[in-house]
């Protein structure tokens, strides 16, 4: 089979092995993948994959299942999407069955293949770990991005008022328009989101840029849930607000979860969010369309930062 990956910064379309469909798993004749910031972080050599995983780019696929391992209840022929540790961006993937969804009712295979992996992520940070209560306030940091989209109309369905800080006037319009109270502008100081704190909980992806700020903006036990560190790892924190608000500081991250963890997770996600997406409450929000032949194209389009939203690619094109 043919499949991306990441080798000292630049990408190959390039031949691999395929892989082996085991006991419980499923092979899927992939027909797009969701590109996602972790994938540009592989590429660049900042963040390798899991031990025992697929260096092959890609954590969430949307396909045709071609192969079923024994004890699996899927089918030949169902169409899914699935959440990946790695190896979504080829022509098959394997994948524990348990972490498989079908596509929602009304979704296109391409709208799919981006669902897993924003909607896990929001709604395991979110609500699982995040504890969050209808009514409770939300910051949401790089609110247009693929996770702050799926996380703002997750707050919405739940009952939970949320606010962003973005990039552009136009990526805040377009927060605004799936269900954001407001929020700044990253261009300005963010020191006016206090208009609209306390806030009890914090989705962060940025790290320690903001992390004095956020300690400022969060109320009495409040949660901090850190996703990410794209304003850098290392920064100095007032130890003693935090222990006298009694927040509750989570580092997360979905990748490196175990199986038994994820495939809870997804049941979650079939339970709680599908049906939302089948109703059309809750969208996809894909944004950009790629062929996987211009897969640098798509790199580069999400690295600048510039989309709102969803970038896939187009693994086969003769599967909608």
């Amino acid at each position: 089979m043919k499949a991306l990956q990441g080798v000292e910064g630049e990408l190959e379309w390039t031949q691999r092995d395929a892989p082996q469909c085991a006991p419980g798993q499923v092979r899927i004749r992939v027909a797009a993948a969701g590109l996602n910031r972790a994938d540009l972080l592989q590429r660049a050599g900042y963040y390798p994959p899991p031990s025992g995983v697929t260096d092959i780019l890609g954590l969430e696929c949307a396909g045709v299942i071609s192969e079923v391992g024994a004890g699996s209840q899927w089918q030949v022929g169902d169409r899914v999407c699935a959440l990946l540790a790695g190896g979504g961006m080829a022509e098959e993937v394997v994948v524990d069955g348990r972490h498989v969804l079908p596509v929602p009712e009304g979704l296109s295979l391409h709208e799919a293949a981006v669902i897993p992996e924003v909607y896990a992520t929001a709604w395991l940070n979110l609500y699982r770990l995040g504890a969050l209560q209808p009514s409770e306030k939300v910051l949401l940091h790089a609110g247009a991005s693929g996770v702050g989209s799926a996380a703002i109309q997750l707050c919405k369905a739940f009952d939970n008022p949320c606010w962003v800080s973005v990039g552009s006037a136009e990526r805040l319009a377009y927060c605004e328009s799936l269900g954001a109270q407001g929020g700044v502008l990253r261009g300005e100081t963010l020191e006016s989101l206090r208009d609209f704190a306390p806030f009890d909980l914090i989705l962060d992806p940025v790290g320690a840029k903001y992390a004095a700020l956020n300690l400022q903006l969060l109320g009495t036990d409040a949660r901090w849930v850190m996703i990410g560190l794209m304003g850098g790892r290392k920064g100095e924190l007032d130890f003693g607000a935090l222990l006298a608000k009694r927040v509750n500081l989570i580092g997360s991250t979905l990748r490196s979860r175990d199986a038994d963890d994820k495939a809870e997770l997804m049941a979650e996600l079939k339970e709680k969010v599908w049906p939302l997406l089948a109703s059309g409450q809750l969208s996809p929000r894909l944004e950009r369309i790629f062929p996987i032949g211009d897969v640098e194209a798509a790199f580069e389009t999400l690295a600048s930062n510039t989309v709102s939203g969803k970038v896939a690619l187009v693994i086969d094109p003769d599967l909608q």
